[in-house]
């Protein structure tokens, strides 16, 4: 689905919100509020059918459930990779620690994601047998949370020093108990403060013999999305190993 700029057209507003989005019409198109109301609730029915409901219901989760396993993945590889430089007899201790780092953020930040729909926003008829839909997105950018400012500060309040992170083997177990409660606590704090951010794709769909019809494939949507992530975080490894 390619993104359409708004602004193409001079829209003019037919009716408030009709269930959770609004509709509009472009200027000088001929259909009446009834023709309006019908219709959009049959493009309503017809992309919650195909697009919204089975990416809510199934789409997200398979999407989730790769990104975990990729995300996973690129985390053994980057902890393998600090692990590495640290002494031996440290580096079992280390890597414990990396995990479960590793396993509190995942936890948080992908319950996060799990709560992320998607709805229509308008419907805006561009003539009897066009119309323009305007899908909103809403979800927390996880870009913004600053990780490295909560380990320092979870060092601090838990009394783990810079000269204690040198041994990490010696560090007690009740000032690293210390240190995860206070990490995560925080983490779920920031994540609480993150402004949901808003996205919109739109997408055409046309009348034809009198049926609405959309030239839409779910599943070539999903693996899409999946083939991009696959990208990602291959990329994000090839900067591991640079």
């Amino acid at each position: 689905m390619k993104k359409i700029f708004l602004g193409l057209f001079i829209l003019g507003t037919l009716g408030m919100a009709q269930q959770n989005y609004e509709v509009y019409v472009k200027n000088g198109v001929k259909i009446s509020q009834s023709e309006a109301d019908r219709d959009s609730k049959e493009i309503d029915k017809i992309i919650n059918d195909k697009i919204i409901s089975r990416y809510n219901n199934e789409g997200k989760l398979v999407i989730i459930e790769k990104s975990k396993k990729l995300y996973d993945e690129y985390m053994d590889g980057l902890m393998d990779n600090m692990v590495k430089n640290a002494p031996k007899n440290q580096q079992q201790s280390f890597k414990e620690f990396l995990r479960r780092l590793s396993e509190i953020m995942k936890q948080n930040v992908f319950g996060e994601l799990d709560k992320m729909d998607i709805s229509i926003k308008e419907i805006s008829f561009l003539s009897k047998n066009k119309a323009k839909i305007s899908i909103l997105a809403k979800y927390k950018d996880m870009d913004d949370l600053d990780s490295d400012k909560i380990i320092d500060e979870a060092f601090k309040k838990s009394g783990i020093t810079d000269k204690d992170t040198e041994h990490f083997e010696k560090i007690s177990k009740v000032k690293l108990d210390k240190f995860y409660k206070y990490f995560e606590d925080r983490v779920k704090e920031e994540i609480k403060k993150i402004d949901y951010n808003e996205d919109i794709t739109e997408m055409e769909i046309e009348k034809v013999n009198g049926k609405w019809q959309v030239d839409f494939d779910y599943n070539d949507l999903i693996n899409e999305t999946l083939k991009n992530l696959e990208d990602s975080f291959e990329s994000m490894k090839n900067d591991i190993d640079d």
